[in-house]
């Protein structure tokens, strides 16, 4: 019997499941991600992260059958950089041989057709970055941030860390602002304040270890601080604005909802923080004429849609790849 390999390769982790075609899952496994295709050695070191992953699915699927026939990857930072695709598939026929179908996306593409089923609409995703997507009936696309940590990505993971240690940092130095209620989270978390720089920069995935501590501010939110809901409620706002954009540059001829209240498909490891992000998240949605609903699936199952099902209305929209090799 032959065997799909679907993978969803994004910053912070990498997730991979072998498929039967048209029929059940036989394997999963995850493992760390890579930071992103249009990172330097952005190819390698994405390789490297199916390389681990493949080991824990081979040791999983116990079945003996032969190695995959087709594989569909969602990758992050492919968008960027989608030169860095073929280095990728080429990398893949080394490992699994020279005759296996490759069909490379951007990971918010197999987000997209994962959790709508295929169909058009709007999605959200929000992890350790943040990234919306929006397609029209009509065929017409719309992609909103997704520009990495450097320079987008608001409302992420990244981004909620990243306010939270500013305030912690400005209150170990004494600055105005400064919380210290945060910075005792730091403490816990990282140690000594003096040596984060060194701890974040010479962390394989710097976005990551700053990201991490989302989930402090999100604790002290929980807790009740009053700074820690302040910036949470403004990551749930900056959401919000994404989401509604990505919705506004369709027109109104390509609204995907086609009524007064817009539905978008919310999914993503920040998201996993509760009510105390997903209430003010949906306060800002509805000030914006928008309506946070569950998605139907997730990236992997994107992923084998779009390798199983040619009539797929967004195999061709969701530009600039896939790309189909050799």
């Amino acid at each position: 019997m032959t065997r799909l390999l679907l993978l969803d390769l994004g910053k912070t982790g990498c997730r991979a499941a072998l498929a039967e075609p048209g029929g059940a899952v036989v394997a999963r496994a995850e493992g760390p991600g890579s930071g992103g295709l249009a990172d330097r050695d952005g190819v390698a070191r994405a390789l490297a992260a199916v390389d681990a992953v493949l080991g824990t699915l081979t040791a999983a699927d116990r079945t003996g059958e032969p190695r995959p026939v087709a594989v569909a990857a969602g990758l992050a930072g492919l968008a960027s950089a989608p030169g860095q695709g073929a280095a990728f598939a080429a990398g893949l026929h080394d490992r699994l041989g020279a005759d296996l179908r490759v069909l490379l996306t951007s990971d918010m593409t197999t987000w997209h057709a994962g959790a709508l089923g295929g169909a058009p609409g709007v999605v959200l995703a929000a992890g350790t970055g943040t990234v919306a997507l929006a397609v029209g009936p009509d065929g017409a696309v719309a992609r909103v941030d997704g520009w990495g940590p450097l320079l987008g990505d608001d409302g992420s993971g990244h981004a909620l860390g990243r306010a939270g240690l500013a305030a912690a940092l400005r209150a170990h130095d004494g600055r105005p602002g400064g919380s210290p209620r945060l910075l005792d989270r730091a403490r816990d978390r990282y140690g000594d304040p003096d040596r984060l720089p060194a701890l974040v920069h010479g962390a394989d995935n710097p976005a990551r270890a700053v990201a991490a501590f989302a989930r402090d501010v999100v604790a002290a939110a929980a807790d009740g601080l009053p700074e820690a809901l302040a910036l949470v409620t403004r990551a749930a706002d900056d959401l919000a604005t994404t989401a509604a954009a990505a919705c506004d540059r369709l027109g109104p001829a390509g609204d995907p909802a086609g009524g007064p209240d817009r539905p978008v498909a919310c999914g993503g490891g920040l998201l996993a923080a509760g009510a105390v992000l997903t209430d003010p998240l949906d306060t800002a949605l509805a000030a914006r004429r928008l309506t946070r609903t569950a998605p139907l699936g997730d990236a992997l199952d994107g992923a084998r849609l779009l390798l199983e099902d040619p009539t797929v209305p967004h195999h061709a929209l969701l530009v600039p790849l896939p790309v189909v090799a050799p």
